[in-house]
């Protein structure tokens, strides 16, 4: 047997250090053998013929050696004490992804961000962490996803540290302070009474949750994003005219950031809808002013994310408003299950209803400091929102840039990132535009590894074209193309 004795003695020091004898070996360990050594020769010096001995990096020298039954652990531990020719040993250390796992207590019953019942249902938001876990883009700006429903209980425990401020403005001082057109608006507006006294809902403090409850705090659970803005913006009757006024609340706000150069307003990125009229004809002319808004809201890069309707409705025959109108800048979802498969009663559309996400007994907060489980489009749709906070986040220089020089550009890219990332599944297949549900960790994968290219500064081009109605820009561009 080739061996070097003189390694003994350092192998042995090393191998009785205080350090080493408090180690677990239970998983086997990883030795450095004397050259020439083989994986026979390594069993005959430990004199036990069952060890299994693999060798980890070929003419290394680096041999992972364990057995079967643990119990040996400690005994083969001690024959590598004693052994000539060890270098040096060092347990299998067990490793844990950095920060992927929020401490959140309730975060093992969130299915919908990682499914333990069926590998791959979830929108992958584990692996999707590992790049980040959203809040600011790279240029250390805050991320704000505008939450539209009946108000969110900003003041609970899980979701105050995320609560977008408006730092411009002075509380109860009845003065416009930032200039923005709204008096008193600290965490949001409140559509109905046009006032900053947002209210309180269950409904929207579970799609806030959903979209980004404070991650890793110790407390009940964690939201797409750990650390996204959210804006609050109430609605206590869902008129035509008060939806109107809450998405103008958005609009002046991110219009006030852009020109602000980020010193006031609040930028925006996604609104959450998870309302609308069932069976609505967004094409009868009785709606248009929704596809307008839609419509502004992108110009200044933000996606409006939409429920669907909750029944097993073909919208592109039998209607729905928002998710059956015709913008480029909605995102129409609808609610899949654990089971990965639409659900029973959710909307569906092969023209108009882009993606599924979960939206079945999904865990998350209700007012009072509490957390509990709903179902519906409702649910899913905030898994989307909350994405688009998410892809912001992570998304690579050149996308920025895009975002600064073409916020409504930079807006369709990321809903075409969505939509080419969605894992396909039957249940969606020739139902839905994409024909899959939101994986978040290919999205972000592909938004951090955007790179800009001259087709795409043309398309951007072409984009500016048609909505500046300059038709000889138009031609000149196309004939470049």
């Amino acid at each position: 047997m080739k061996v070097c004795k003189s390694l003994a003695l350092v192998a042995g020091m090393t191998l009785v250090a205080s350090a080493a004898q408090a180690a677990d070996y239970s998983k086997g360990a990883i030795v450095k053998f004397a050259p020439g050594m083989s994986a026979q020769d390594v069993r005959e010096a430990l004199g036990q013929a069952s060890a299994q001995v693999e060798e980890l990096v070929a003419g290394s020298g680096l041999y992972l050696v364990s057995s079967k039954d643990k119990s040996k652990a400690g005994e083969i531990r001690t024959k590598l004490n004693q052994t000539a020719g060890v270098m040096y040993a060092m347990p299998n250390h067990e490793m844990t992804l950095r920060g992927a796992a929020p401490n959140d207590p309730r975060f093992s019953e969130q299915w919908s961000l990682k499914n333990r019942t069926k590998e791959g249902a979830d929108i992958h938001a584990l692996e999707a962490w590992e790049l980040g876990t959203g809040g600011l883009d790279r240029a250390g700006r805050d991320i704000v996803v505008a939450v539209i429903d009946g108000g969110i209980d900003y003041r609970h425990e899980d979701l105050i540290t995320n609560a977008w401020v408006n730092s411009g403005e002075i509380p109860g001082n009845a003065k416009d302070d930032d200039e923005n057109g709204f008096v008193d608006d600290i965490y949001g507006w409140d559509a109905t009474s046009n006032t900053g006294n947002i209210g309180s809902s269950s409904h929207g403090t579970h799609v806030a949750g959903i979209v980004g409850a404070r991650g890793d705090n110790t407390k009940h659970v964690v939201g797409v994003n750990w650390n996204v803005k959210i804006m609050s913006i109430s609605v206590g009757s869902f008129s035509s005219a008060n939806v109107l006024r809450a998405y103008g609340y958005v609009l002046a706000q991110k219009r006030l950031w852009i020109e602000s150069g980020g010193r006031k307003g609040a930028n925006v990125v996604a609104t959450n809808s998870s309302f609308g009229y069932d069976y609505a004809d967004c094409n009868t002319g009785e709606y248009p002013a929704w596809n307008d808004m839609y419509n502004q809201l992108g110009q200044v890069g933000v996606l409006s994310a939409s429920a669907t309707i909750n029944g097993n409705v073909d919208v592109d025959a039998q209607g729905d408003v928002p998710t059956a109108c015709s913008s480029d800048f909605i995102v129409a979802v609808t609610n899949t299950t654990r089971d990965d498969v639409k659900y029973n009663s959710a909307g569906y559309g092969r023209t108009h209803i882009d993606l599924g996400a979960p939206g079945t007994d999904i865990l998350s907060l209700v007012p009072g400091n509490s957390a509990r489980t709903m179902t519906g489009t409702s649910m899913a749709t905030p898994h989307v929102a909350g994405a688009i906070g998410f892809l912001y986040s992570v998304a690579s220089n050149d996308f920025l840039e895009l975002a600064d020089e073409n916020p409504a550009a930079a807006s369709l890219e990321i809903k075409r990132l969505l939509m080419a990332s969605t894992d396909a599944l039957p249940s969606l297949a020739n139902v839905t535009v994409s024909g899959g549900r939101l994986n978040l960790a290919k999205a972000a994968r592909a938004a951090a590894t955007f790179e800009s290219n001259p087709s795409s500064a043309a398309t951007v081009d072409l984009l500016n074209a048609v909505q500046d109605g300059m038709m000889e820009a138009l031609i000149d561009i196309v004939d470049g193309l």
